[in-house]
């Protein structure tokens, strides 16, 4: 898959096409900037649009969506983390029945702090829809939630991107098994009632069975299930236990920080802002067998149960790859301008690509070359042991170090097993290479604890991944600047920042851990990197050392500067959290509803600070916080009520 094709847009509209020769990509949008607001009545929205797809005669390779998320022009993001679905309708015409698929599950972020310029970019592979994207179609993507539809919401937008070429493996048929929303926690009404084991029967033509299955859980009862538990999962094949997991994700790393939210808090399988990604089992199978499949959820019972769990699944029949050596390159992770890569983009080495065996056989080796366009190629002479359909992540040695302006990274599979690829069309990818940060061979490290130190610890890496400088869990003081003069050689290097409460340096939500901050500082004091406190797990930022190439521009970790509000509602003291980029002077004015300046005050802010308001002295009400400094213009209200 070319990277490159997943951050091109066509502005074309819902049903045309941008047609492409065979081997080529067709681009399809079935969403164009469509604003979506939620309907506060039902909890739910809906907006279906027909689109055309390439007609039966045109087979994929790979399908991948692509969805492209924007505040809309004149009104502010949404605020909440809401669930967001894509389904496959009717096919055909309006007559037609539905198919009632969903095919994509995403839950928007808190976009409350976001800026009128915020945007984001999301893809995922939904190769197994591939044989009902043909011809028209109706596509629904439907917003929950119960927000106010004033003024917010989201402009989004859906292309397909189909990958003309002989599918990898054919697919036969498609059927449904568990979807809905299921509660979870009921003594009269378990959920294993909506959990039955199904039985199905394999196509003639059948080789190979694929279940796709998305699973999130929502609701808030006495032990914070189903959003904030951990419960369990067993998937059964024909009544033997296959498959187990932890119904849970971790989110402090997520790759779209700072959010307005508790976007840092571990949820059920999903995180605010993210894609919810699905779990693929694949089952050998015989045609016309008959296979039974199970889902059992960790047993529990609980006195007004109000948790559930939903769930999106299918059964996906393919006939088994027809070639025996061939494998294909699918994703650059490493260099990368895609906004899910963000946390681990710029690098000037060590370039990371996923690998995919497409083929019948074990794929057991495989010769990678690799580097910048015009630049110096390198190899990567990959051994192992991969069966049919598993893929790898590879991370490839080496130096990346782009000229000024960016540049095209490739990729490309020279051999597998010894022999040329039986299809060659999916072996060669490729990304933007965006420039690391160039630093002198002396700098300062620079950094302020907030009120829990133990929880913060940071590490400098070479590019042999050898530690070359480091302060251990629980070294360091409270609310203590601390400036390392660090000398390395010239080369390429690598800083990760942690904070093991999973809430960075200052987190809104947690005021009692107080706020510090972390940058990079030149020999005359100047700020030549500046991180975000609001970072969740951790930071990454590689960087080159160069005393002849240096950029000493202060670049933060996010263009976006901000200020958070806590508590809110309020009985009279609030905090507003500011982050700015550097040092700047801050206006903080207080309006009531009628206009009238009730408090007003400038502060010194470097990088980030708490500044104390008392409103206690104030009639309850609402009222709007303005904050301002030269790269920040932000309005908030907060609600008094004692």
């Amino acid at each position: 898959m070319k990277k490159a094709l997943l951050l091109f847009l066509f502005a074309i509209g819902a049903s045309q096409i941008a047609k492409a020769a065979n081997g080529d990509t067709t681009y399809v949008v079935s969403h164009n900037q469509q604003v979506v607001v939620t309907n506060p009545g039902s909890g739910s929205n809906p907006y279906p649009a027909w689109a055309v797809f390439p007609s039966t005669s045109t087979t994929y390779r790979k399908v991948i969506l692509n969805m492209y998320y924007k505040c809309p022009n004149g009104q502010a993001c949404g605020e909440w983390d809401y669930l967001d679905y894509v389904y496959i309708r009717r096919m055909g015409g309006v007559n037609d029945t539905s198919l009632d698929m969903e095919i994509v599950r995403y839950i928007t972020p808190y976009g409350n702090s976001f800026g009128q310029t915020w945007h984001a970019e999301f893809y995922i592979d939904i190769t197994d829809y591939a044989m009902l994207l043909h011809d028209s179609v109706e596509i629904e993507y439907i917003h929950t939630g119960y927000e106010t539809n004033v003024g917010k919401g989201w402009e989004v937008t859906l292309e397909f991107a189909l990958i003309e070429g002989t599918p990898a493996m054919e697919p036969v048929k498609i059927s449904q098994l568990w979807n809905g929303n299921f509660l979870y926690g009921s003594a009269a009404n378990p959920i294993e009632n909506n959990l039955m084991p199904i039985s199905l029967t394999m196509d003639p033509a059948t080789e190979l069975m694929r279940v796709r299955m998305l699973q999130t859980g929502h609701g808030a009862d006495a032990t914070n299930c189903a959003e904030f538990c951990q419960k369990g999962r067993t998937f059964k094949f024909d009544g033997n236990t296959a498959f187990t997991k932890n119904v849970f994700k971790l989110c402090g790393k997520n790759p779209l920080y700072p959010q307005a939210g508790t976007w840092v808090y571990n949820r059920s399988n999903w995180c605010p802002g993210e894609l919810v990604y699905p779990d693929i089992y694949d089952f050998p199978v015989a045609g016309s067998s008959m296979h039974t499949v199970d889902v059992d959820m960790t047993p529990y019972t609980i006195s007004n149960p109000s948790a559930r769990y939903r769930f999106g699944s299918q059964a996906i029949e393919y006939k088994l790859p027809t070639l025996t050596d061939d494998a294909g390159l699918e994703e650059i992770y490493r260099p990368s301008n895609h906004f899910h890569d963000s946390r681990e983009n710029p690098v000037c080495d060590h370039a990371s690509v996923k690998m995919r065996n497409n083929g019948s056989g074990a794929l057991t080796s495989a010769v990678i070359r690799y580097g910048l366009t015009g630049s110096t190629l390198y190899s990567y002479n990959w051994a192992g042991n991969l069966s049919a359909n598993q893929a790898v992540t590879l991370d490839l040695d080496g130096y990346i170090f782009p000229a000024p302006g960016n540049q095209t990274f490739r990729a490309y599979i020279e051999s597998v097993n010894g022999v040329t690829d039986q299809y060659p069309h999916d072996d060669t990818i490729y990304a933007t290479a965006l420039i690391p940060q160039v630093l002198d061979t002396t700098f300062v490290f620079n950094i302020k604890t907030n009120n829990i130190p133990t929880q913060t610890y940071y590490r400098f890496y070479n590019h042999n991944n050898v530690i070359v400088h480091q302060t251990f869990p629980g070294t360091l003081t409270a609310n203590t600047t601390y400036k390392d003069t660090l000398t390395f050689a010239p080369g390429c290097y690598r800083l990760v920042l942690f904070d093991s409460g999973n809430d960075g340096l200052s987190w809104w939500a947690n005021p009692n851990q107080g706020s510090g901050y972390a940058r990079f500082l030149n020999l005359s004091g100047a700020p030549t990197k500046v991180f975000n406190p609001d970072f969740g797990a951790e930071v990454e930022f590689r960087f080159q050392v160069d005393p002849n190439n240096i950029v000493s521009a202060a670049t933060p970790d996010r263009p976006e500067s901000r200020a958070h509000i806590y508590p809110n509602p309020t009985t009279g003291q609030v905090i507003v959290d500011v982050s700015i980029p550097g040092s700047e002077k801050v206006n903080v004015e207080v309006f009531d509803l009628a206009g009238r300046q009730v408090y007003s005050g400038t502060h010194d802010v470097v990088v980030n600070e708490l500044i104390a308001l008392d409103l206690s002295g104030l009639q309850n009400g609402i009222y709007h916080v303005h904050v301002t400094s030269g790269s920040m213009d932000v309005a908030r209200k907060v609600v008094l009520m004692r």
